[in-house]
């Protein structure tokens, strides 16, 4: 490309004291965006790629740049749009291929991301998209395969941290945990500080029951960032600390604040079925569907729930911890109201009699002891409404009336949710067994609860 771009554009990037204009051939503009997008500046990076492609809408370096940059953003479904468009019009550049990979991986599209990463390196093979390679075959469990991935972008790169990382979780997933933990250490002695994950590690170790090993991760990671709420939590969930009531706000804001923009895929993944468990409860208890219930549903994340309890909602409102996730169920467009609160604290604070529904799919999993909530749920229930709401479920031979469970999470046990109902002044309708997702290959057992309040 010949053509130059006159720079009003580059002149505002380049902020208001800039003496004069600047008029940049396209590479040389692009030159100019990638650095301020090196440089962490994304906005006036973006500004000048979106620029070029109002120019030159086929330039595949200019495609890629922006489909990186939306991809660092969480703009997924974008980034994938960009980077399709560039290896339409540069089939043979390997890096773009390991780019578009990445993209699918993060929208759960793994069998697509893996013959992207193929691509990638028959172009050029090169440690990134091996390393990458590793991460698809073991997300579908083929672990030779994926542990030898992982050893030829050592081979290519030696220095390689990602390489050590995926070695490592390729290791532990066969259960091979002193191997792991030896490439563990070797990874974060090559990553930088804000890559080193350690949590990556531990959560393996916790799914092969090696809760000790997972607990010293936790506490040597727990020296260099002291009081962090979401390292507190899991050394409990480990059995290295006495377990909490419930998880604490700041453990859920972190943990849900982090997540928010990969949650909606990752649950995809996992089969995850329990808003549509509580549409279908609501379905069976309710009258049929005239928008005629103020609703909320408690603990909203990302709205899954929304679209399924809009037909009975005449107001529908929602509340949650994490403000990232409340923003990505404002753009659902379906709530009324939506309020960054804990949902006790949100219950307590409506009067008396506020709503006909309560919902609350995955969410109950962070609280040890229910009587709280189901004392606030009475509370904000007026007569003849209904409470539905899924927590995992203890076994039947397990004593306890719930426990925090190493995954983070705590499963109640039958009697001890009959007795909650009850002491609260709900009138238990039907308390089902299902599955809720699937988790390290296995369905997570749970409880479908449907409670009433009843008529004066």
């Amino acid at each position: 490309m010949t053509d130059s771009i006159e720079s009003s554009t580059a002149n505002s990037v380049v902020g208001p004291n800039a003496q004069r204009e600047l008029t940049l051939t396209p590479d040389q503009a692009l030159q100019f965006a990638i650095e301020r997008h090196l440089a962490g500046e994304l906005d006036d990076a973006e500004l000048l790629y979106t620029t070029l492609l109002q120019r030159w809408p086929d330039h595949a370096d200019v495609l890629n740049h922006l489909g990186v940059l939306r991809h660092q953003r969480g703009e997924y479904p974008q980034a994938l749009a960009l980077l399709r468009r560039a290896v339409e019009n540069a089939p043979g550049a390997s890096g773009v291929w390991n780019n578009l990979g990445n993209v699918l991986m993060r929208l759960g599209q793994c069998d697509d991301a893996e013959q992207a990463f193929r691509r990638s390196i028959a172009l050029t093979d090169n440690a990134q998209a091996q390393s990458n390679l590793s991460r698809a075959l073991r997300k579908r469990g083929a672990w030779p395969a994926s542990e030898t991935a992982c050893r030829r972008a050592i081979e290519l790169a030696p220095e390689s941290g990602d390489g050590w990382h995926n070695l490592s979780l390729t290791l532990l997933g066969q259960n091979r945990v002193p191997e792991g933990i030896l490439a563990a250490s070797k990874a974060m002695t090559l990553l930088p500080p804000h890559k080193r994950r350690r949590d990556s590690y531990a959560r393996a170790l916790v799914l092969l029951g090696e809760h000790a090993q997972a607990a010293a991760l936790y506490r040597e990671w727990l020296v260099n960032d002291p009081g962090n709420p979401y390292l507190l939590h899991q050394l409990a969930a480990c059995g290295d600390a006495p377990a909490p009531q419930r998880a604490s706000d700041a453990y859920v804001e972190l943990v849900f604040d982090d997540f928010a923009s990969t949650f909606d895929a990752k649950l995809a993944t996992l089969n995850y079925r329990a808003p549509q468990l509580v549409a279908n409860a609501l379905r069976a208890a309710a009258p049929a569907a005239q928008q005629q219930f103020d609703i909320a549903d408690l603990g909203c994340g990302t709205g899954l729930c929304g679209p399924l309890l809009q037909p009975w909602a005449r107001r529908l409102c929602g509340c949650d911890l994490s403000g990232a996730m409340l923003a990505n169920a404002r753009q659902r467009g379906v709530y009324d109201a939506l309020d960054k609160a804990e949902l006790v604290h949100y219950l307590d604070a409506h009067e008396a009699a506020s709503f006909d529904v309560l919902v609350s799919a995955d969410t109950l999993c962070y609280f040890g002891d229910l009587r709280g909530v189901a004392r606030s749920a009475r509370h904000a229930l007026r007569a003849g409404g209904w409470f539905v709401f899924t927590v995992e479920a203890l076994t039947e031979d397990d004593s306890a009336d719930h426990r925090l469970r190493p995954n983070g999470r705590y499963a109640h046990a039958l009697r001890y949710l009959e007795a909650v109902l009850v002491e609260a002044g709900l009138r238990r309708e039907r308390i089902d067994a299902v599955s809720l997702r699937d988790e390290g290959g296995r369905a997570v057992q749970g409880w479908l609860a449907t409670a009433c309040a009843p008529e004066p």
